[in-house]
């Protein structure tokens, strides 16, 4: 019974290890994604239950007094203070663009300590009212979760960042109950690439955490009192400039937030968090409708859309307290208060054109969802994910066309128009992580050594020139290798070959050979052997155990052509 198991385990991390959509890979993004998304039922009845205990049993709908709305921010900002000291993290990194990061550096695998920070500061911060959206912890959460569970049943590294991608989905459908929106954001923000071995677990992931939400929350969307109408062609020429204008909202809201950033890289944790948490509180005070994640802000639009100057200083308000807080360094994210920017500047723009008679009060539903589509467009720079992130929140597939027409200006601008880079890249770029890596790396990260590795060996503990001389006689087109012991008796290996300069005489080459666990990817292998473009390594299953298989500098090339062919 115990070698049927072990024989099942290896055959299904075989599989793993393949660049390929197969039932393991499957099965395991489906797991991954039930566990990100009950953490993020976890995560989002937390905030639930905390809001509920400071108070705020509207979420937002309805003003705090006075002295909650300014001292739930300032508290919020000691306690993340406080928080981040106790989780001794050297760095405070969180959200999207690290997540980013680590995809391409680590397969995804996050830090517990930043986990940590994410749960708890994002709880922090939602509840205290900065302006920033749920989405950013949802995704860190995810990729944390599923990866956690590749880590601790030894999956395959190349299948290791499959699950964070699953993990993600599954966080963002169950966060939102989008999963179409879920999936295209992971391939177009996170992945940065369309691959259909990663696309079909990523959609089981999605799925199973878009029903996890459905059963415990229900099946409303946090959109659903806005209802999209279809418009008018007659229409189209004003859904443009709305474009137009979201767009350079947009690139207005990156570059305040930006700038924010790097002014403030090098001040101190507590500076810029108690910071963040006094302009939000001033703000509160003055604008209490200004408090809150930026989704809370459309409620806020639809009920004062015929007050343009209440309109207009909640545009104001919104912008800059998203750009402070996500600019500070407050754990939350971007998406959510970009949502609220482009609401009110849709509000607004529609205030205008119904002022003037140009068009009627009643398409303002449909204004709104258009300019959040725009402004995640020029923000984030995935044009796909906006159109789906829209549709799915608002159950509102006749707004498709018109948000198409939203969509394509503001994304001009914002890359063609102001040569402005995704925000998500811009961070990353601020903070100084590297988020690229060589095509070669890329290629060649997809593939387990598990899958291709040389399992036919001959293994020869310290053996004489004889015994040695005689088995490679026999060895046929068989790796010989040889383990001795060293001083500080440990094992070294080394591949032994006869030496074909050496005349008629039996000289052998001995070439030693470093090992690399069973769950790396050919990169790790071509990062060992690209120097001399020839040798190999060896694989082991356990810590410091006996070679399982070879991969040679060859059978490297080869992958190598096929996944660039």
């Amino acid at each position: 019974m115990q070698f049927s198991r072990q024989a099942i385990i290896k055959k299904a991390r075989k599989q793993l290890a393949a660049p390929t959509t197969t039932v393991a890979i499957c099965i395991l993004g489906l797991l991954g994604g039930i566990v990100a998304a009950l953490f993020i039922v976890v995560f989002r009845f937390a905030i639930d239950q905390s809001a509920y205990l400071v108070g705020n049993v509207t979420h937002w709908q309805q003003p705090l007094p006075t002295f909650s709305r300014f001292a739930l921010p300032v508290g919020a900002a000691l306690a993340l203070f406080v928080l981040f000291k106790l989780s001794r993290a050297k760095r405070i990194r969180l959200g999207i663009p690290y997540v980013i990061h680590r995809m391409k550096q680590q397969y995804g695998m996050l830090p517990w300590r930043s986990t940590v920070n994410q749960f708890f500061g994002g709880i922090i911060a939602l509840v205290a009212g900065f302006s920033v959206g749920r989405e950013g912890p949802a995704v860190h959460l995810g990729a944390a979760a599923s990866t956690w569970l590749g880590y601790h049943i030894d999956t395959p590294k190349n299948a290791v960042r499959t699950l964070a991608a699953c993990g993600i989905a599954a966080a963002i459908a169950a966060s939102f109950n989008t999963p179409l929106a879920a999936m295209v954001l992971v391939m177009e923000v996170v992945l940065r690439e369309y691959k259909v071995h990663i696309f079909i677990p990523v959609m089981l992931a999605a799925v199973a955490g878009s029903i996890i939400t459905d059963q415990i929350f229900g099946p409303a969307t946090e959109l659903m009192l806005l209802k999209g109408q279809e418009l008018p062609e007659s229409q189209f020429g004003f859904v443009i400039l709305l474009g137009v204008a979201v767009g350079i909202v947009g690139v207005l809201f990156k570059k305040l937030m930006l700038d924010v950033m790097e002014t403030v890289k090098d001040t101190a944790m507590l500076t810029r968090l108690l910071f963040a948490g006094l302009i939000t509180a001033f703000l509160a005070v003055i604008i209490p409708t200004s408090l809150g994640p930026g989704l809370s802000t459309i409620q806020q639009v639809v009920q004062f859309q015929d007050q343009q100057a209440v309109l207009l200083t909640l545009l104001l308000a919104k912008l800059v307290a998203s750009a402070i807080a996500l600019g500070m360094g407050t754990p939350g994210g971007l998406i959510g208060a970009a949502f609220g920017v482009g609401a009110a500047v849709a509000a607004l723009f529609v205030n205008i054109l119904v002022q003037y008679q140009l068009i009627g009060a009643e398409h303002l539903d449909s204004y709104i969802l258009l300019g959040m589509a725009g402004i995640l467009a020029a923000c984030i720079h995935a044009p796909m994910a906006a159109l789906l992130a829209i549709v799915e929140l608002s159950g509102s597939v006749e707004i498709i066309v018109p948000a198409m027409l939203v969509i394509v200006p503001a994304y001009l601008i914002s890359s063609q128009l102001f040569n402005s880079k995704s925000v998500f890249i811009a961070q990353l770029e601020l903070q100084g992580l590297p988020y690229q890596i060589p095509p070669v790396a890329v290629a060649l990260q997809k593939t387990g050594v598990e899958h291709v590795m040389e399992t036919q060996f001959k293994l020869l503990l310290e053996p004489t020139q004889n015994e040695l001389l005689d088995v490679l006689e026999k060895a046929s087109n068989q790796t010989v290798i040889v383990m001795n012991v060293d001083e500080d008796n440990l094992p070294q290996y080394r591949i032994v070959t006869y030496d074909i300069g050496a005349g008629d005489s039996p000289s052998l080459n001995y070439m030693p050979i470093i090992g690399l666990k069973v769950t790396s990817t050919l990169s790790e292998v071509w990062d060992e052997l690209s120097g001399q473009r020839r040798g190999a390594v060896y694989i082991f299953d356990q810590d410091n155990g006996e070679p399982c298989g070879i991969v040679t500098w060859e059978i490297v090339r080869r992958a190598l052509q096929r996944e660039l062919a």
